[in-house]
């Protein structure tokens, strides 16, 4: 039985897979002791850089010492959780548990190298920058008792290029923080009312925003409105793409806070999932998808390995070819009818509250824990 877990690293305690897997602990009434120190604020892009390569250097040097103060003497754990973002505090985190006669849990949530020098193409893959990133994934990945995974398709990559074991392998989905106003179903829309159409996302090119920028276009002429949330990598040619195709039916709404994220999935009419084309788009479910389920959306998203493990076209969600505008756009045409948008937010609603919910994805890791 697991008494007590030390959350530790440089994890982002409002990040949703950290947020909600410490929720499920607590409501689980298993008491999560926090050891956190914030890496600098630097986007992906310019960690790619040398002085964001710096300025992360002396971040991660700085937390270590920072973690340190806060050690307590009389502390009894049963783990040690390196939550995400935490590829470089894994050492540390294996000698912690070593001391405490702990046993070591590493939630990756990505590959640094697959992030930098596969989807975001970043860094090139041969490179130095490239290799730096395998070296520190190989050790992160190496070092734990247990490494979890949000998906099989994520383990199977996992185990494959860092060779692990299988029962090193945990699969533990990202799930959502209950919301309580949720109630699936879907409001009428009046005549001539577009209907509204959400994604958000740091815009990396796993979002494939081009690919709902492409259906927009196609459904220009029809009720749909697109509301696209969030800045990132891509966000200057996503912008340039909105103008020079004068797509007045996509509306730019910038960085939001979870709180307003959330509250424009609420009002949202159908949520979007992720279209990129690449091996690792293909192998997550975005936190964007969680959400929209636990809001009771209807939810429409690229049929890859990944989603597949969880929904279930045209029961619980609607899947669609990835990088295919024309696929999305008459998967949006069939959401217009409100009896089949009422019929998919309830059942997307009924699949976060048997499978998705903060204690449910909490028990996962418990569960893999005492088969340990």
């Amino acid at each position: 039985m697991t008494r007590a877990v030390a959350y530790f690293g440089t994890y982002d305690p409002a990040y949703p897979r950290n947020a909600v897997l410490i929720a499920g602990l607590r409501e689980l009434d298993v008491p999560v002791l926090e050891f956190q120190a914030p890496l600098p604020a630097l986007t992906a892009a310019q960690m790619a850089t040398p002085g964001g390569a710096l300025r992360l250097a002396a971040g991660i040097l700085e937390a270590h010492g920072r973690i340190l103060v806060q050690h307590r003497r009389n502390l009894e754990i049963d783990a040690v959780v390196v939550g995400y973002p935490g590829h470089f505090l894994v050492p540390f985190g294996c000698a912690v548990a070593a001391f405490r006669r702990a046993r070591l849990v590493f939630d990756p949530l990505v590959s640094l190298w697959d992030t930098f020098a596969g989807d975001r193409g970043l860094v090139a893959a041969g490179g130095w920058k490239a290799g730096a990133a395998r070296a520190v994934d190989r050790a992160a990945f190496a070092l734990p008792d247990l490494v979890l995974a949000d998906t099989w398709a994520h383990a199977a990559y996992y185990q494959a290029e860092f060779g692990l074991s299988r029962r090193k392998l945990a699969v533990v989905p990202v799930g959502a923080l209950a919301e309580k106003s949720a109630t699936g179903g879907a409001r009428p829309l009046e005549r001539g009312e577009p209907l509204t159409v959400f994604q958000y996302g740091k815009w990396s090119p796993l979002h494939g925003a081009e690919t709902v920028l492409a259906a927009a276009e196609l459904l220009r002429a029809e009720p749909f409105r697109f509301a696209l949330a969030g800045e990132g990598q891509l966000s200057g040619a996503l912008r340039a793409q909105i103008a020079r195709r004068g797509l007045a039916n996509v509306e730019w709404l910038g960085a939001l806070s979870p709180a307003a994220l959330r509250a424009q999935a609420l009002a949202a009419d159908v949520c979007l999932g992720v279209f990129g084309g690449s091996d690792k788009a293909a192998r997550v479910v975005p936190n964007k998808v969680y959400d929209a389920l636990a809001c009771g959306r209807p939810v429409v998203t690229a049929g890859t390995p990944g989603a597949r493990e969880l929904l279930h076209d045209g029961e619980d969600a609607l899947l669609v070819p990835a990088a295919d505008g024309a696929a999305l756009g008459a998967a949006l045409r069939r959401l217009l009818a409100a009896d089949e948008r009422g019929r998919l937010g309830l059942a997307a609603l009924a699949l976060y509250r048997r499978a998705l919910t903060p204690p449910l994805v909490a028990g996962r890791l418990l569960a893999a824990l005492e088969a340990m």
